[in-house]
């Protein structure tokens, strides 16, 4: 599976040397819903983000693309109210505790060349990270004071999706320069899908405030492997 992990990520580094002049490029910028199932369900919520992809389509039909897919989501934040310190009671501030997962993935991609409805499938392959920060705010000017993170952890991940890109828009062909023939226009597609993702174990926190014992923070992470279902609805742009 890391060798997979590996793979991916070379794939993602490949597709930053194509020579632009006969690229065909993709990119993807949208929601995520994170589904946990197993283990992690027990342990977390359903996580909201947002989520990123670039592919490269090495020929002018686009049916077959590599490159590679970001997405932060977090699955549980806490706010509250407490004393500055144990000395200084009568001054309170406000403390806010964020469960985040981040996934930063190769990708190769096969999807239908033509029609106004494209379906798509996936596969993915790279790095998984859980973390969860504690911020003090200034409630006057609603702006992080200091931030410190609680527990951070990570591990490889692979997955494998699909969905539908349904054309909503397309733009002007640009004219040809020398002998290169005219490049295809623009088309925008909204974009819905969904991703099971499959990982290595990680340790990560609960939803929940970090509560103290005697003055220091009491950090209690579980263990568990990663599995969920990432749902997708965003925009995706061909040029």
């Amino acid at each position: 599976m890391r060798r997979l992990a590996y793979v991916s990520f070379a794939v993602l580094a490949m597709s930053l040397w194509v020579p632009r002049a006969h690229a065909q490029h993709e990119g993807t910028a949208g929601l995520a819903i994170s589904i946990p199932h197993g283990e992690l369900d027990e342990n977390t919520d359903t996580g909201f983000g947002f989520t990123g992809e670039y592919a490269y389509a090495p020929t002018a039909n686009r049916a077959f693309g590599f490159g590679g897919t970001v997405s932060f989501l977090t699955y549980g934040s806490t706010e509250r109210r407490v004393p500055l310190s144990t000395t200084i009671p009568d001054i309170r501030v406000d403390v806010e505790t964020s469960n985040n997962m981040a996934f930063l993935q190769g990708m190769l991609q096969l999807k239908a060349p033509t029609g106004g409805v494209k379906p798509y499938g996936n596969v993915t392959g790279g790095l998984a990270w859980f973390s969860t920060t504690t911020t003090l705010r200034d409630t006057r000017f609603d702006r992080e004071v200091i931030t410190d993170t609680n527990q951070s952890d990570g591990t490889w991940v692979v997955g494998a999706g699909g969905g539908l890109q349904v054309h909503v828009w397309t733009g002007q062909t640009s004219p040809s320069v020398g002998n290169e023939p005219p490049r295809p226009p623009a088309r925008a597609y909204v974009d819905v899908g969904a991703r099971y993702l499959r990982g290595g174990e990680v340790e990560y926190l609960k939803e929940g405030p970090i509560f103290t014992r005697e003055g220091q923070a009491r950090i209690e992470p579980v263990l568990s492997d990663i599995e969920l279902t990432q749902v997708l609805l965003g925009v995706t742009v061909e040029f």
